[in-house]
């Protein structure tokens, strides 16, 4: 059994028990057991009851309960939760070390729970101050970073792209980045004129294409075993939609790498437990997906398998409808069998099979299968009936 958290402590010592508790306490998963509820640490206080308390962290800055009442935190053996006198909130001012901390969530080292700087807070019986809280920090650090953010546009000269800048919140500076691939899903000046760049974005649609050639190893235990096999797909395309062929040329220009290492994310496996090669070739932006026969003639007389991305694309879509209309005879054809086996009123009115029925056959289709049901009751009733020996005793 985990230990009891000290808000159930406190109710035991009262008197309450785990069947009756106060109004301002609740179990910590509904409707859970007795078992369930000693490994879950017991009570929890109840929403309106700890939204009117107030606490604060080490260094005097207040909190409202609200703060706390999505999950808590489990961490070295304890759980920093409001029931235990010791929830955790985001440190506003972001430093590593502060003697006011628990010693377990002060650590000067760089890396994991340290890097996120949680103060633990305790209850307080005075009022909520805005003027002496945490959120009145947050918002004079929000100003801060605004003012800093207007400093380096000004020092930028307007050169700057707000979804491609980052803050470093140890640092206390901001930084430019640039990832094209985020202009593909972000960008809302197509059309316009590019913030980071001062350059125009065309309105002209198109992709990035590129030719994924696989090399794999043969481990079939025949004369060919240990050959290489390369195969070459070509014309892949690289985003789900098209954007502007500005963005594309941008993304074949600074983001190359970055495609080399998805394809390989795609074939991890095969990679690490086959040998398999991987290699990103002939990047490039393109209105529509374009051809080099010759090439393709040449990849093929060397040895080479040559898979079209659109060709196959299609196959697999018509191999889908194919299959579809294949599926929808079958289901057509168990109906019909249906209806004429039991007959038209053996349906129920509106279930699955009667509004089939409507759908694919019409009223004339389901009077006909209703006059082969006759007849194959007639048929039924004049087949020959085999008489067993106990009829004549």
């Amino acid at each position: 059994m985990n230990e009891y958290n000290l808000f159930t402590q406190k109710l035991f010592a009262q008197g309450y028990t785990f069947e009756h508790y106060p109004d301002y306490a609740k179990l910590p998963h509904h409707g859970c057991d007795k078992h369930l509820f000693e490994i879950l640490g017991g009570f929890e206080y109840e929403r309106h009851y700890l939204y009117n308390k107030v606490y604060a962290t080490g260094c005097g800055l207040l909190c409202k309960g609200s703060e706390f009442s999505n999950g808590y935190m489990s961490f070295a053996g304890i759980d920093w939760k409001p029931e235990n006198d010791n929830p955790v909130v985001c440190c506003p001012y972001r430093v590593n070390h502060c003697p006011l901390r628990h010693p377990l969530l002060d650590c000067a080292k760089k890396g994991g729970l340290c890097q996120i700087s949680q103060c633990n807070c305790h209850e307080v019986k005075h009022s909520y101050d805005y003027d002496h809280s945490i959120q009145k920090v947050r918002d004079e650090q929000e100003h801060i970073i605004r003012q800093k953010y207007e400093v380096f546009r000004q020092q930028r000269k307007n050169h700057i792209c707000y979804w491609h800048m980052r803050y470093n919140y140890r640092t206390k500076e901001w930084r430019q980045l640039y990832n094209p691939i985020g202009c593909a899903r972000n960008c809302q000046n197509i059309g316009g004129i590019c913030d980071l760049k001062h350059s125009p974005i065309s309105k002209k649609r198109g992709n990035v294409f590129y030719d994924l050639k696989i090399t794999k190893i043969r481990r079939d235990d025949t004369l060919f075993n240990g050959q290489e096999e390369i195969s070459i797909r070509k014309g892949c395309r690289f985003l789900e939609t098209n954007t502007s062929l500005t963005i594309c040329e941008n993304i074949v220009r600074y983001s190359s790498a970055e495609i080399q290492k998805w394809e390989e994310g795609n074939f991890h496996s095969e990679r690490f437990l086959f040998g398999w090669k991987v290699e990103v070739q002939n990047i490039r932006a393109e209105y529509r997906e374009s051809r080099d026969l010759l090439q393709d003639l040449q990849d093929i007389h060397n040895g080479i398998t040559v898979i079209h991305a659109s060709d196959q694309i299609k196959q697999n879509k018509e191999s889908k409808r194919l299959r579809r209309i294949n599926q929808k005879e079958k289901r057509e054809q168990r109906l019909e069998k249906k209806i004429v086996q039991e007959g038209w009123d053996s349906i129920a009115p509106y279930s699955l099979d009667y509004i089939h029925a409507i759908k694919w056959f019409g009223e004339e289709k389901i009077q006909d299968l209703e006059n082969r049901h006759q007849e194959y009751l007639r048929a039924q009733q004049n087949q020959p009936q085999q008489l067993s020996l106990f009829e004549f005793l």
